[in-house]
């Protein structure tokens, strides 16, 4: 009798152990997949999610998009206007500080050669002032363009398209009315996302 006693609570006790394992193994599966969603990979591809990066910190919104080999070329780009903007202001300066010098009658760093006159240097200094505004300009727009074409390449990643995008010709039937007499003809259709369009629907025999 013991023994039967001992028997029946080792069998409840093996069937406790396996519901504990049957209900904690989706709790742990849960578990670990909330630890590997975050903000990143979370809908992803995510168009705005990669523009925002891109605002944030330029070139973020082309990693996000795996698309390492786009950010060398967006600093490249911003560092070429850099070096557009310190190239004109530098020579901005020069000229302004020399026609100043001009004005007041004084020796400047022209002096003697064919820029030494007033016309000249007020000439050349408003159009590297203009330069540097233009590269100013030339900067903000790097800076969106590398945002809209993160938001672009996001959207891309994302579209499904078909490879199949062939037409298809199958035969077709047609009707003309009042009579209801049956026509025969050619249909074409065009699959888009694998889906053949319906309409419009030719018939090219018949009509």
């Amino acid at each position: 009798m013991a023994i039967l006693v001992l028997f029946c609570c080792l069998g409840r006790l093996a069937a406790q152990q396996a519901d504990t394992t049957v209900t904690e193994a989706p709790v742990d599966t849960v578990i670990e997949k909330q630890k590997k969603e975050n903000w990143f990979n979370r809908d992803y591809p995510n168009p705005k999610r990669a523009a925002l990066l891109s605002l944030a910190i330029p070139g973020a919104g082309q990693l996000y998009n795996k698309r390492w080999w786009k950010v060398p070329l967006v600093y490249g780009a911003l560092t070429g206007m850099v070096l557009v903007v310190d190239y004109n202001q530098s020579l901005y300066r020069r000229l302004r500080d020399a026609l100043n010098l001009k004005r007041q009658g004084e020796e400047h760093e022209f002096t003697g050669t064919t820029l030494d006159n007033l016309s000249t240097l007020r000439s050349l200094r408003d159009s590297y002032d203009k330069n540097t505004q233009t590269a100013y300009v030339g900067i903000v727009l790097v800076y969106t363009l590398q945002a809209m074409e993160a938001f672009v390449d996001a959207h891309l990643k994302g579209f499904d398209v078909n490879d199949d995008l062939s037409l298809r010709v199958k035969p077709n039937v047609e009707f003309i009315a009042p009579l209801g007499q049956p026509v025969m003809g050619i249909g074409v259709s065009i699959p888009l996302n694998g889906k053949p369009l319906q309409k419009p629907e030719r018939n090219l025999v018949g009509r």
